[in-house]
């Protein structure tokens, strides 16, 4: 049995909402009571999960977005404001992943990743803040990872880069308190999506060990014995969106199966 966590009437705005977390996000953010704005460069899939929004009841739009580009962030405050009056709930979820060993890693793709996973949170929060303050509040929630918080080999580019994540969540709740704005994280394990498929490949084609071989591995690891799904996850960051964490900010919460605990 679901609980109803009572967002009438909020207006969220997801980024890389079109697929996995994003749209589990999405989609249950919209059946406890918003309006989702789903943000992706991938439109058609942004779309498609607009129309399963709708198909629930609630009032939705899908915007075509690179996170990194401020203009871009501008232009979807504007429209938010422009479509729904108000915008209550940035979920700063669009990210990428890629596996190299740090010394087969190019400055290119260094950089791509930072773009995307660090320069797209701050550059959504940026265009954010202003219309929160004025509105009176708001909510900013941030998807890190447990990588974030440990090592992972072949993904020392990526625990950057979510470890940058955690650090901006906990300054930035501390600048904006005063008004009114709660900004958190959460720290996904593993959780059985797309990007976790491709990581199995990824590490296959490097190991030579088979894919479902790898995938098991990894969830024999976690201690609850079995990989997150996308809406475990998205009751998470629901109910950071929800009055429930009214008085939560700066955290950067684990929902790792017992992996992570610090």
């Amino acid at each position: 049995m679901s609980v109803y966590l009572g967002l009438d009437n909020k207006v969220a705005v997801v980024t890389g909402g079109a697929t996995g977390i994003g749209r589990g996000i999405s989609l249950l953010l919209a059946e406890n009571g918003a309006d989702v704005v789903v943000c992706d460069m991938n439109f058609q899939g942004a779309q498609a999960v607009a129309r399963e929004i709708s198909a629930i009841g609630r009032k939705s739009l899908a915007i075509q977005m690179n996170v990194t580009s401020e203009e871009e962030a501008k232009q979807m405050v504007e429209t938010v404001d422009k479509e729904f009056g108000r915008l209550d709930i940035l979920y700063n979820n669009a990210g990428t992943l890629s596996m190299h060993l740090i010394e087969d890693l190019e400055m290119k793709d260094w950089e791509s990743i930072f773009a995307v996973n660090v320069t797209g949170v701050f550059v959504c929060s940026k265009a954010v803040i202003p219309y929160m303050r004025k509105q009176g509040g708001g909510r900013i929630i941030n998807t890190a990872s447990q990588a974030g918080k440990t090592g992972l080999t072949l993904l020392t580019h990526y625990c950057a880069t979510k470890a940058a994540v955690i650090g901006f969540t906990r300054g930035l709740a501390l600048e904006v308190a005063k008004d009114n704005i709660l900004v958190n994280c959460f720290c996904p394990g593993s959780v059985m999506t797309d990007m976790t498929r491709r990581e199995a490949k990824w590490a296959s084609e490097i190991s030579k060990k088979p894919e479902e071989e790898i995938l098991a591995e990894w969830e024999s690891a976690i201690p609850l014995g079995h990989y997150a799904s996308p809406t475990e996850v998205a009751q998470l960051a629901t109910f950071l969106a929800s009055d429930y964490a009214g008085y939560m900010t700066g955290q950067a919460v684990n929902i790792s199966g017992g992996q992570e605990m610090h």
